[in-house]
């Protein structure tokens, strides 16, 4: 009940600061999992987790418009392998840096390149807020969902990779 509290209690505060309330909830989750108490809080929360996420990601797909997808089709595609590929590109390099193999950094790059479920909260609000056009909202929105879609084929492709060239 203190958590929830503690949750709720930052969500209002940020939103009374003018800031969204998702950003005081994720700040006060970071507060929480902080504190000595972080073991009993996700032991408490465990069983709720499944729910919150299918509820999480069904209102995320109820808010992505399709007939984008078909109308920007190319347009999407594209963002979306050169959103991967930056990433990928950028997470081998830390990787290569920390001294791990190649075929390593290429598997936990493809691992590691789709969108982030932040970037959902944040591309809603910047397009609510008329911070970016509500339309280029719409087509981040879709290209992170699809990264996120394409994730366990490139994860798989990654593993591929670094089995047969693991000496590399």
């Amino acid at each position: 009940a203190t958590t929830l509290l503690v949750l709720l209690g930052v969500a209002w505060l940020s939103s009374a600061a003018g800031l969204s309330p998702a950003l005081g909830a994720f700040l006060a989750g970071l507060l929480i999992a902080e504190t000595e108490f972080k073991p009993q809080v996700e032991a408490d929360i465990l069983p709720f987790k499944g729910i919150l996420l299918g509820l999480f990601f069904m209102t995320v797909g109820m808010s992505l418009n399709i007939d984008m997808l078909m109308t920007k089709f190319a347009s999407i595609i594209g963002i979306t392998i050169a959103l991967m590929a930056c990433k990928t590109l950028i997470v081998m390099g830390l990787c290569r840096t920390f001294k791990f193999s190649l075929s390593t950094a290429v598997h936990v790059g493809l691992l590691l390149s789709q969108g982030s479920e932040f970037g959902f909260v944040l591309f809603t609000l910047a397009g609510e807020n008329g911070i970016i056009d509500h339309e280029l909202s719409q087509i981040l929105l879709v290209v992170v969902t699809m990264s996120m879609a394409i994730t366990p084929l490139a994860a798989h492709i990654g593993k591929k990779i670094r089995f047969h060239f693991q000496y590399f």
